[in-house]
């Protein structure tokens, strides 16, 4: 087998065009980790080192190089990422969990972590599980659902509880069908739902619209906020007069996501991530 060095080095050969130096070293060591079952730290200091246990090592490096160059996320490759500082299962049945999704949960963890009374939360559209499992060990005292409409993400949020030692009540469940199962007496209603318009498709990165679900992602230029609406509704039937609505939302349609959430809230809060674009609402108080 190569050296980690010759390795990292054939990496950034192939895939500079693609990522920069630190992404490629963020997927390069990430993969080692994986592959060698050693920490960064010790796989950094020995970088010249040959790990001779197995040909099969060399394989899975050359093979998982391949794939990253045809734009498969190194996620995917792995199985898994971290989000919020829990173990997450991923594979294309799901999305991949972003930073800007774990400044909502920590947005509700923060402002419902000093409540000593449980805490009944839903997490719509939760794909993966991430939100909901992370709000779920955070606040020790809460009652987490969560619905997804993909069986095979289902599956996997399942996985990801039973993984994290969580006990989450998944639904399987349309949120844009009428019919879907009420939640009586919500606390809580925390979503990440499809927000991205068709139109905007062109304008994305080819490893994600080519491989993360379009379900969990798109939605029509005709009614691009027609989650939202939906999430309005499901509030309207199981939320407490004084419970809150969390959602991350797409920041070109920032202004039109408050509209609607005001004209059903009294109190509505658009929030900017940590790059300076409005990626949160919160809403309280329906009217």
């Amino acid at each position: 087998m190569k050296s980690l060095a010759q390795l990292r080095k054939e990496y950034i050969e192939v895939l500079s065009s693609r990522y920069t130096q630190k992404e490629i070293d963020t997927i390069f060591y990430t993969l080692a980790e994986a592959y060698l079952h050693k920490k960064k730290s010790i796989l950094q200091l020995g970088l010249n080192e040959l790990y001779e246990e197995s040909e099969i090592k060399s394989l899975l490096f050359q093979h998982s190089l391949f794939q990253l160059s045809q734009g498969v996320p190194y996620q995917y490759i792995v199985g898994n990422t971290e989000f919020y500082g829990c173990k997450i299962l991923v594979n294309p049945n799901v999305l991949i969990p972003r930073p800007e999704t774990e400044e909502l949960v920590d947005w509700v963890i923060q402002e419902n972590k000093q409540k000593f009374d449980p805490i009944n939360i839903i997490d719509l559209c939760t794909g993966s599980g991430c939100i909901a499992i992370a709000l779920a060990k955070n606040l020790k005292h809460s009652k987490v659902s969560a619905l997804e409409v993909s069986s095979s993400a289902v599956e996997l949020a399942k996985k990801n509880a039973e993984l994290n030692q969580v006990d989450i009540n998944f639904i399987f469940g349309d949120l844009l069908d009428a019919t879907v199962e009420d939640i009586p007496n919500l606390d809580v209603i925390v979503s990440n739902p499809p927000y991205i318009r068709n139109s905007e498709i062109d304008a994305m990165e080819d490893t994600v619209v080519q491989n993360e679900p379009a379900l969990a992602l798109f939605v029509s230029d005709n009614n691009p906020l027609i989650f939202y609406q939906a999430i309005i509704d499901y509030a309207y039937k199981n939320l407490k007069p004084s419970g809150s609505v969390y959602v991350e939302i797409n920041q070109d349609l920032a202004e039109e996501t408050q509209e609607l959430f005001s004209k059903n809230f009294i109190l509505v809060e658009l929030k900017k991530d940590l790059s300076g674009k409005n990626r949160l609402i919160k809403a309280k108080g329906i009217r």
